[in-house]
């Protein structure tokens, strides 16, 4: 009995006070929306995914088979130290300072044929490297930096591994990420005896934000401030030990109740004696002195 009249009270509660809850819910939901949009700033997300296979001298046969692909995603691991090393970081940083100028045309030396006499006559002229500058945009990111912005994932048993950066511009996350890619598939013949290194994907910018999540930030909001709007209200009225109605009283000590003694609040300005006020004859011109002179006589 006690359990259900517990539960009724709380629900009284909640039924006087859910004006008032409510809307401390909405303020609470619209702070949340406000701070997740307007105050935080933004986090965007690229990604590339790779395809490592080692070299047909590690492999005792022409076909791999199913150990020496399982020994590929055990790799998986080593790339990914690889791939945040200071090695390859340092290289991505100074990439991203200095764009390397794009190649139009490579340098090739000229081409003689020999004649019979023993002559040689030119067939191609040389040409000479020419280059133009970078259209890339420029970054100062040191290796740490970079270091916190990348993360590698794999899913179980697969080859494919993902470079993911995070970063404050969506173009920045898919350039940097693009650029460890290009990075790690030069260097990786250095490390280990691997020649055959695949980008699958390139990173491409996406100008949806990862973070913050606007819809959890609002649900938030509203949960916090709702729910500590109903702990302030369910303390005060469990902390008031006022009696608030005659039932309260029978149901507490067990008494019966015999009647109600309302209370009358005083009136201002109110007498029960009575007030006599005489009245003063209209359009009398006698003087004061007269007047009192003839109430002596």
């Amino acid at each position: 009995m006690n359990n259900v009249l517990e539960l009724r009270q709380l629900w009284q509660i909640i039924r006087k006070h859910f004006f008032s809850i409510v809307v401390m819910a909405i303020i609470g939901a619209a702070a949340g929306y406000g701070i997740a949009k307007f105050v935080i700033a933004p986090t965007y997300s690229a990604s590339t995914s790779m395809l490592v296979n080692r070299s047909a001298d590690d492999t005792s046969t022409a076909t791999a088979n199913l150990s020496d692909q399982q020994a590929d995603v055990q790799l998986i691991n080593t790339y990914k130290n690889l791939i945040i090393s200071s090695n390859v970081l340092g290289a991505v940083s100074k990439e991203l300072k200095n764009p390397a100028p794009i190649v139009v045309q490579e340098a090739q030396d000229a081409e003689y044929k020999t004649l019979a006499d023993g002559t040689q006559r030119l067939v191609t002229p040389a040409k000479k490297r020419i280059t133009k500058p970078s259209t890339k945009t420029k970054y100062n990111l040191s290796v740490e930096e970079l270091k916190s912005m990348i993360s590698i994932s794999n899913q179980t048993n697969s080859q494919v591994f993902s470079i993911n950066v995070k970063a404050k511009n969506p173009k920045l996350a898919a350039d940097v990420a693009n650029e460890v890619a290009d990075a790690f598939k030069d260097k990786i013949g250095g490390f280990m005896k691997i020649n055959n290194v695949s980008i699958i994907d390139a990173a491409k910018a996406n100008k949806q934000p990862v973070a913050p999540n606007v819809k959890l930030f609002t649900l938030a909001g509203l949960v916090v401030l709702g729910g500590l709007t109903f702990l302030y209200m369910l303390v005060k009225e469990l902390s008031d030990t006022t009696i608030k109605s005659p039932d309260e009283i029978s149901e507490s000590f067990g008494m019966t109740n015999l009647g109600i003694i309302g209370h009358v609040k005083p009136i201002k300005h109110f007498s029960m004696s009575p007030k006599v006020e005489i009245a003063k004859p209209e359009n009398s011109k006698t003087p004061r002195s007269r007047l009192s002179r003839l109430d002596r006589d």
